[in-house]
């Protein structure tokens, strides 16, 4: 057991009563841990498995806790900041994935972002604004398409082939914008070149006049866990000058990988 786990043991209570204490004990466990899993909440709080996961089915409809780029893993959400901001500035989650993603907008000057897929969707955790006045932000739990959004098909690249297949089938899509990609076929290429690359971009099919990038993070099993984008106002950005920050994002895409690998 980490030192982490042993210090959250002394400091949680073994019997939890009412639901409403239940559901406080896991935000506390999950703002002293930083990540938190159904495992913790039963070896920790002494709740039943079944419990355990409707506490973190429910804290996550709240947007109270969020999905985190590792498998089974949660952390206080966006959401909590106004209630208790000690609460997220404790966590030793947050405060280095928010420092490299403010590095990344620094040196490129664009707006970006930390996504994962969820329930057949983008969704965005952590997202940080770049240093113009003209530039773009996802907000934390805001969700996107798989099929037109740069990060969606990164993830969508990294599926097992009898999922790719699922999900192709459910094609072809409603188009967002005239440049949006609608025929499975075309997206399945587009995906073959992503796969290869090591990257995806992507010029006004989820938004028009936007343009953007995404790269891979992995976790030590080499599996896609979440993608770092970046984002740029057409009227600004080329779509080019988007593609050639590609290599200062796989820098940072290896360092955030480093920084949300379990101890």
């Amino acid at each position: 057991m980490s030192t982490t786990t042993k210090k959250a043991k002394k400091a949680s209570t073994a019997v939890v009563g009412t639901p409403v204490e239940r559901l406080f004990a896991v935000l506390n466990l999950a703002a002293k841990m930083g990540m938190i899993s159904a495992a913790d909440i039963v070896y920790l709080l002494d709740l039943p498995r079944p419990t355990a996961h409707r506490m973190i089915a429910t804290l996550e409809e709240l947007q109270f806790l969020q999905k985190m780029p590792v498998k089974g893993k949660y952390a206080v959400a966006p959401k909590l900041v106004g209630l208790a901001t000690s609460i997220l500035s404790s966590t030793i989650v947050y405060a280095p994935i928010q420092a490299l993603l403010t590095a990344v907008a620094q040196k490129t000057g664009e707006t970006c972002g930390l996504a994962l897929m969820s329930s057949g969707e983008v969704e965005y955790i952590a997202s940080v604004m770049g240093q113009s006045p003209l530039t773009l932000q996802f907000q934390a739990g805001q969700k996107a398409p798989l099929h037109c959004t740069s990060s969606g098909q990164i993830f969508l690249a990294a599926l097992p082939p009898d999922e790719l297949v699922k999900f192709m089938a459910s094609g072809p899509w409603e188009p967002l914008t005239p440049k949006t990609v609608t025929e499975p076929k075309v997206l399945l290429e587009r995906l073959r070149k992503v796969k290869n690359q090591g990257y995806a971009a992507n010029e006004s099919e989820y938004i028009a006049g936007v343009v953007g990038a995404a790269v891979p993070i992995q976790n030590t099993e080499g599996q896609v866990v979440a993608a770092l984008t970046i984002s740029a106002p057409k009227s600004r950005r080329t779509l080019e000058e988007v593609v050639a920050m590609v290599p200062t994002l796989t820098t940072y895409a290896d360092r955030i990988r480093r920084a949300i690998q379990p101890r």
